[in-house]
């Protein structure tokens, strides 16, 4: 390099910039994709519901809760768990914690004004304490007992931690009814089932990724074959629940009196799921295992969407 030549150095972003990368990554805090999903399933149970399946200015509050329930346990969990994410590839650069782009302090206060913001809505506008505890119960379940003691010491950290991300329709029910039913019990049972084999199917992919954070995942622990054939007999259950959901629930809701779509929904998306699982055990070790996550997430997306349509019937 001569004297006369200098070094081109990128331009700092504008103030605009900045301000729209730092709220995407407050977005990433919340886990946005898995909470849209949690608050779907809370449409759905309030569709099924049917007094303010269209009320959109009634409802809108209560889904908005749900999404600030969900962002400050998953914003609260990615702040436990920053020095493990430091060390994963999938996460060390894309979640912005370990990446440095977001404070410890900034991430604590994000998820309290979450955490408050939920309660305010669902004690304000829906005078609903049982709601209300269930969000409490959400937070506290996935931040503290999950995050902090329960993933990192057992193997079968995912199947009882299942709790908090099966507790959208049973928020948004009490909130609009003040009462617990058979109705959105069963629909968060559906999604306790589902979780399992959901997961699982990434965990085998990022295996080695949850070995060099020490965290003692199914497959990490117990190997791709135990893993698969745990796969396989949770989707099964799945499947077998979802087919009794509406004889379970048929007396305690109108919309699954009548279910037609849900039910088409449910056998034909089952039989998918089950083939699936079988083709991965009998391709073990070598495991396309990502394909059944992508569809996993379009299955229990689909059955839901099943319930509303049912539920729009029905009414």
């Amino acid at each position: 390099m001569t004297a006369g030549e200098s070094i081109e150095t990128a331009p700092s972003p504008t103030p605009l910039r900045r301000c729209a990368r730092f709220l995407h990554d407050l977005l990433v805090l919340t886990k946005y994709r898995i909470t849209l999903v949690a608050l779907f399933t809370g449409y759905a149970a309030i569709a099924v519901h049917g007094s303010h399946a269209s009320d959109w200015g009634y409802i809108a509050p209560c889904l908005a809760a749900l999404f600030l329930t969900g962002g400050a346990a998953n914003t609260l969990n990615q702040l436990f768990e920053s020095g493990k994410d430091a060390v994963m590839n999938r996460t060390k650069s894309r979640r912005p914690l370990p990446a440095g782009r977001i404070s410890p302090l900034q991430a604590t206060v994000f998820a309290i004004i979450q955490f408050v913001a939920a309660q305010a809505i669902l004690l304000g506008c829906y005078h609903s304490w049982l709601a209300a505890a269930f969000s409490l119960l959400t937070v506290v379940y996935y931040s503290f007992f999950y995050t902090l003691w329960l993933k990192p010491r057992h193997y079968l950290n995912i199947v009882i931690g299942g709790v908090p991300g099966a507790m959208g329709p049973l928020i948004a029910w009490a909130a609009i009814a003040n009462e617990v039913a058979a109705a959105p019990l069963a629909m968060s049972a559906l999604i306790f089932l589902w979780t399992p084999p959901h997961v699982w199917a990434l965990a085998i992919k990022l295996k080695d990724d949850y070995a060099r954070a020490g965290i003692p995942m199914l497959p990490v622990v117990k190997g791709v074959d135990e893993t698969t054939r745990q796969i396989v007999i949770y989707t099964l259950v799945m499947v077998a629940g979802t087919l009794a959901l509406p004889i379970v629930v048929t007396g305690f809701s109108p919309a699954f009196e009548r279910s037609p779509s849900y039910t088409v929904l449910a056998l034909v998306l089952g039989a998918v799921f089950i083939t699936w699982t079988l083709v991965l055990w009998c391709r073990r070790p070598m495991l396309p295992t990502m394909p059944l996550f992508r569809f996993s997430i379009v299955y229990i997306a689909a059955l839901f969407t099943g319930m509303v349509v049912d539920a729009f019937c029905s009414h």
